[in-house]
């Protein structure tokens, strides 16, 4: 555990203690009326604690720069990393800025903004939106390993399962009406289902690789106030995979609520799973606005149809259930 999230777990988020290094990094990083605001003019409400950070939106009654504290709960070598695709991104004006980083933690830019609902994400209009903006996200060309992570990161989460001494894992299915799956699931038999889709995945759509958003969760979508542009944040899970990834990561993300009020805490609907009814249109919005295209349209769409309708949503709810 980091200083700063152990001053933050033993202290109240108003207290003098929390203010008083508040003020330090703001006078440390922003300079300007930081060096001037005192304990009574801070302001700093939690917008979201969740497994791998802690966020708050740092502000005061004076003129100083407001911010957002991020504080890390990742492993150093998570962390490292999504610092620089942070700091890339930053400078390349596709995200907010990054105004300094400290052990544990770093300080971002606050974008004034309107976040999107769970029945956004299976709205035409939504739908389109996203899938015109991916392209400019996958054409980027990005400093980082370009070999593919989603099948990497499984086996580090499953290696930190079996770690843990976990063993064969019973299925209960309480939200859904599934019938057709074992009893149980053995590590064993998950590190093969891994090691069987990228083998699929390598074969078909190795050709394909791109930067990729990856977590398309409702918090990770915003629109500006200021010119009510969509913006994709929070990149810690984003590198290089497949096209179709990240596009049947977006159809996934639509077929999930989170607002339910018995366990285990989501639902999944099957009608958007099964058949989702928003896949052509996302297919259709990202052919029109990705100008690199050099085979037949009607080919291009099918590639897209296929990868992020029959492929890769096998391998979606895999990563994320590990």
């Amino acid at each position: 555990m980091s200083e700063i999230e152990r001053l933050f777990k033993q202290n109240a988020i108003n207290s003098d203690v929390i203010k008083k290094k508040l003020i330090e990094l703001g006078e440390s990083f922003l300079g300007g009326e930081w060096k001037n605001v005192t304990l009574d003019q801070v302001h700093v409400p939690r917008l979201l604690s969740g497994q791998s950070n802690y966020l708050y939106h740092v502000t005061s009654s004076t003129s100083a720069t407001p911010y957002l504290l991020r504080i890390h709960r990742q492993e150093r070598s998570q962390v490292f990393t999504d610092t620089v695709l942070f700091a890339i991104l930053s400078e390349r004006g596709l995200g907010p800025k990054l105004y300094g980083f400290f052990e544990g933690g770093r300080l971002e830019e606050y974008l004034p903004s309107e976040g999107f609902t769970e029945d956004d994400y299976w709205k035409p209009g939504f739908v389109q939106r996203i899938g015109a903006a991916l392209p400019a996200c996958h054409a980027m060309d990005i400093p980082v390993s370009k070999n593919v992570r989603c099948a990497k990161l499984m086996r580090d989460w499953l290696n930190g399962y079996k770690e843990l001494e976990g063993g064969d894992y019973e299925i209960l299915p309480t939200t859904v009406t599934y019938s057709d799956h074992p009893k149980t699931i053995s590590v064993q038999k998950l590190s093969e289902e891994i090691d069987t889709f990228e083998k699929w995945a390598r074969e078909v759509f190795e050709h394909t690789l791109v930067f990729g958003q990856i977590d398309f969760g409702v918090s990770n979508v915003l629109e500006l106030n200021s010119t009510k542009e969509m913006v994709f944040i929070d990149c810690e899970f984003s590198s290089y995979n497949w096209r179709g990834f990240d596009l049947a990561m977006f159809v996934s993300e639509s077929a999930i609520t989170f607002n339910v009020p018995f366990p285990p805490g989501i639902k999944i609907i099957e009608d958007l799973t099964d058949n989702s009814p928003i896949i052509r249109i996302l297919c259709e919005a990202y052919l029109d606005a990705d100008n690199t295209v050099q085979i037949e349209t009607s080919k291009y769409l099918m590639i897209l149809f296929f990868s992020s309708k029959i492929i890769f949503p096998l391998i979606d709810p895999l990563n994320w259930s590990l």
